[in-house]
């Protein structure tokens, strides 16, 4: 999830839009058709006369990626997505009983996951309610493992919806 205000937001149809941040540049952003007849032939297109050219020129290909040589991008490493922190938006579909709610930030706090808010919508005809947390930032991992002792409770009737949310982007 991202804010509604900022311009990654208003991404829709057939668009696509990066965001970027560079250490002399600052954050940028590159925003345009990615789907569609044209844009798809437009890059194959490209992809075609790339290599024709590199036939041309006996080479297997004229630029690196990213326009780092090989030697440099080889030995970067990847951070392990259990390793990421962001805030989180869950949504449990849970029974309407007492001490639910306990349960759930138990296992949370148990995984040093903080709450930042809670809403809980009144009660329904099938006895199920949907429980919506926001949380303070955390490690996905430790989301991950609070969701696999949550979603096993016998007060949770189907797995859990988890978002990340991505509101420091400056």
């Amino acid at each position: 999830m991202i804010p509604v205000n900022y311009p990654l937001a208003d991404v829709n149809g057939v668009f696509n839009g990066i965001r970027l941040s560079g250490d002399f540049v600052g954050p940028v952003m590159f925003y345009g058709r990615g789907a569609g007849m044209e844009p798809t032939a437009s890059a194959v297109i490209g992809d075609v006369v790339d290599i024709a050219r590199n036939l041309v020129a006996g080479i297997s290909r004229r630029s690196a990626p990213l326009g780092f040589g090989d030697d440099k991008v080889k030995n970067l490493t990847i951070k392990p997505m259990g390793e990421i922190t962001s805030k989180y938006y869950i949504r449990f579909n849970a029974f309407d009983r007492p001490g639910v709610l306990a349960k759930i930030s138990g296992a949370l706090g148990d995984n040093n996951i903080s709450i930042e808010s809670m809403m809980q919508t009144a009660r329904s005809t099938n006895c199920t309610v949907p429980i919506v947390i926001m949380t303070h930032e955390a490690r996905e991992m430790d989301i991950r493992k609070a969701l696999s002792v949550i979603d096993n409770f016998d007060v949770i009737k189907e797995k859990s919806n988890v978002i990340r949310i991505e509101d420091n982007l400056e």
